[in-house]
């Protein structure tokens, strides 16, 4: 299929994924609208049907999103209002506009009791309040978009615009000589930016439906503590693994959330590189923006 007509709107433009998909869909010469909060607000149905229908964007690409897991638990109204609803007012605009709608998701929507990749097609059973709000989500936006929509699900995000992991651990071993990690969740690391170029892919291959998209391979948060402390020449800090129940976060994490790529890879052509080669070049251009 041809590739959507422009120009493409980005919603959550400012955030560690969009400030990416914006870089990276102007260096492709796409005609692209950023937005964020200021400029539209997605818990309002009426003035984002309204905004966006003025835009008349060809492509609607949803990157905005509640994600401290935790965060969510805690006050529910505020996730639901933006991974739910804002995604169902979206996708009323996009079909008002006649626009095609890309709608990030997560690997939250599994309870993470399989013990092989998850496929596209597996059942939906979200075990807390991100994940649910994310599921719901992903109905309104099939549900209003039937045959103009590509649901992306991702996991385990770092980039170099955001708060993420990577960081989180770098700020820790700087601190810290001993750093304890849960070495019981399965995933799969992601690049903002490769995951940025796989979207502008996907939409030039007119990728309908739902695709997993991750870089390739799979670790814990443990040995991805260890590769990030060892990629970035610590020597002096020590990662020590520890259980999801000894760590005691409030909100339920799937215990195995790894996602098949393999529609990715036939839509495409190619998975993403591995989740080291992208830590590697995340770090490689830390370093470079720090100077």
């Amino acid at each position: 299929m041809p590739r959507p007509r422009e120009p493409y709107a980005v919603v959550g433009a400012k955030g560690m994924l969009g400030s990416d998909l914006v870089r990276l869909m102007r260096e492709s010469g796409i005609s692209t609208i950023p937005l964020d909060v200021d400029e539209l607000d997605i818990r309002r149905a009426e003035s984002t049907v309204e905004v966006l229908s003025k835009l008349n964007p060809g492509v609607i690409i949803n990157v905005a999103a509640v994600t401290d897991v935790d965060g969510c638990e805690s006050d529910p109204a505020a996730a639901f209002s933006v991974n739910a609803h804002g995604a169902a007012n979206l996708a009323e605009a996009a079909r008002v506009c006649g626009a095609f709608m890309i709608h990030l998701s997560t690997d939250y929507v599994f309870d993470g009791t399989k013990r092989s990749p998850y496929f596209e097609s597996d059942p939906l059973n979200p075990l807390g309040v991100y994940g649910e709000s994310k599921a719901q989500g992903e109905t309104a936006v099939s549900s209003l978009l039937p045959e103009n929509h590509c649901i992306v699900r991702t996991q385990w995000l770092f980039g170099l615009n955001g708060k993420n992991f990577v960081e989180a651990i770098l700020s820790a071993a700087a601190h810290r000589d001993v750093l304890k990690v849960v070495d019981d969740q399965r995933g799969s690391p992601t690049f903002s930016e490769d995951l940025a170029a796989a979207l502008i892919k996907l939409s030039g291959r007119g990728a309908k439906g739902i695709v997993h998209v991750t870089n390739s391979g799979e670790t814990t948060w443990y040995d991805f503590a260890r590769q990030i402390v060892e990629q970035a020449g610590i020597t002096n800090v020590r990662v020590e693994p520890i259980t999801t129940e000894e760590l005691g976060r409030p909100a339920p994490r799937p215990a195995y959330s790894v996602l098949d790529n393999s529609r990715f890879v036939e839509l495409t052509g190619a998975a993403l590189r591995s989740w080291e080669e992208a830590l590697a070049e995340y770090l490689r251009k830390r370093r470079e923006r720090e100077g």
